[in-house]
């Protein structure tokens, strides 16, 4: 009796402790698997959040990239679009492979990120593709544990001034070709890596951008979603609802995604010295901030193609939490 007695409460143990994982899996911490943290429960109920980190030293020294992951830890971010313009040197892939290897040991996902606005010229795309040959390299001389898991490309050819607004629609096409070119590299060498890109909400919402590309006239961004995998909208405005809320403005780059197959995160900005300040939470309390993203989280997070939030940038948003009152680590 008393060994019966004991396999029934072993047995209520174990199915207890499965309850527990099944629920923290799907409750959106994944960032925390194998840390041993707990996100901040303001992030809980929504999808691991990914984040730009444009500080091209981090990944250097151990003490700095220790305090980035725990950061990412605590505030559920699940990937990060980390800087990396150069992947080739011996001391700079050490150094990424030992980046790599510490953040997938705690759960987080890591996206080569670099980009140039001249890089959607088709006399540029060799850079263009050249980075991303480099990274592709560099994945296939590292242990699984040590490569990145996507290629993140920022490429705005919308900053290069008079000659975009000269010639919008064939800098659009020309960067469309440099994107899908990057795709076909990345299929002739067989790998899995993920290919995103960032995009302006804006693509969809002027004539303007609406080009014909391989026999089909769409926004550009529709465009966009139908080479890569994914892709971060830089839907930066600091409130979610009305007409120029962050709701309305990612709507149809979600409504396409959803429909494609295809995944697409929300940015939100949070540098402060930003004009006009609408488009930014830098100028805001992180409470509020956090509001306005629930608000955003909850009429999407049931759309296939809503992949989560994204937060512009590490370091803006660091001084956020800590403006704010809050713990950053």
């Amino acid at each position: 009796m008393v060994f019966g007695f004991i396999k029934r409460i072993s047995l209520f143990i174990l199915l207890g402790v499965l309850f527990c994982v099944i629920f923290n899996m799907g409750s959106g911490s994944s960032a925390v698997m194998g840390s041993g943290l707990k996100p901040d429960p303001i992030t809980l109920g929504e999808p691991p959040r990914a984040m730009w980190v444009w500080d091209a030293k981090i990944f250097q020294y151990e003490d700095a990239s220790g305090r980035l992951l725990k950061f990412c830890n605590k505030w559920n971010i699940g990937t990060i679009f980390y800087t990396a313009y150069k992947v080739t040197g011996i001391n700079t892939e050490n150094d990424y492979r030992r980046f790599n290897a510490q953040a997938h040991k705690r759960g987080i996902l890591v996206h080569a990120l670099a980009g140039d606005p001249r890089w959607g010229l088709e006399k540029y795309h060799h850079r263009f593709l050249g980075w991303a040959n480099d990274v592709l390299e560099f994945n296939r001389k590292a242990r699984p544990q040590e490569r990145f898991d996507g290629l993140h490309a920022d490429v705005e050819p919308y900053l290069l001034g008079k000659m975009w607004e000269q010639s919008k629609s064939k800098m659009l096409i020309e960067y469309l070709e440099a994107c899908s070119k990057v795709r076909e590299l990345i299929k002739e060498q067989q790998t899995g890596i993920i290919f995103a890109v960032d995009l302006p909400f804006w693509y969809d919402d002027d004539t303007d951008m609406w080009v014909e590309w391989r026999n089909k006239m769409s926004p550009a961004n529709y465009h966009a979603l139908d080479i890569v995998d994914e892709i971060a909208i830089m839907d930066y405005r600091n409130f979610a609802q009305g007409e120029n809320g962050s709701i309305l403005l990612a709507k149809n780059e979600i409504d396409y995604a959803s429909g494609i197959g295809k995944k697409a995160y929300i940015g939100q900005e949070t540098i402060k010295e930003l004009q006009p300040e609408y488009i930014t939470f830098g100028v805001k309390d992180a409470d509020y901030m956090e509001r306005e993203i629930k608000k955003l989280v909850n009429v999407y997070i049931d759309k296939p193609g809503f992949k989560g939030i994204a937060m512009h940038h590490y370091i803006s948003y660091k001084k956020l939490l800590k403006k704010s009152g809050k713990a950053v680590e």
